[in-house]
């Protein structure tokens, strides 16, 4: 893998800014979905949308926030697996898990902590 460059801030804030844009708006339309499953489809790429956005400006290097997005796809398909085959075990498991490991991203950087070396 190639050296990782440091995030610089208005990419970050771009990110951020993004993500919150990208949730707000998911959620209001959540409830044109012409089914159930459809709107919380919607709501929960929100959550992971907020979650990316919210950890983007505590990132140092593009390389975390290439694995946050990642993480973020990997959670978009396990949400429509969750959601459209009522497997109700993984959906709340990532509604609580994306929003959490977005909190502690400020706290693994104030701990120099790396979860991604």
């Amino acid at each position: 893998m190639p050296a990782s460059r440091d995030l610089t801030k208005p990419i970050a804030g771009l990110v951020f800014v993004l993500g919150w844009a990208i949730g707000i708006t998911l959620w209001s339309v959540s409830h044109l979905a012409p089914n159930a499953e459809t709107g919380a489809f919607l709501v929960d790429i929100g959550i992971l949308a907020v979650s990316v956005g919210f950890a983007a400006p505590f990132l140092k290097t593009t390389n975390g926030l290439v694995a946050a997005v990642i993480l973020a796809l990997i959670g978009i398909v396990l949400f429509a697996f969750g959601d459209f085959v009522h497997v109700t075990v993984i959906t709340y498991l990532l509604r609580l898990l994306a929003p959490l490991l977005a909190v502690l991203t400020p706290v693994y950087k104030l701990l120099d902590f790396r979860v991604f070396a």
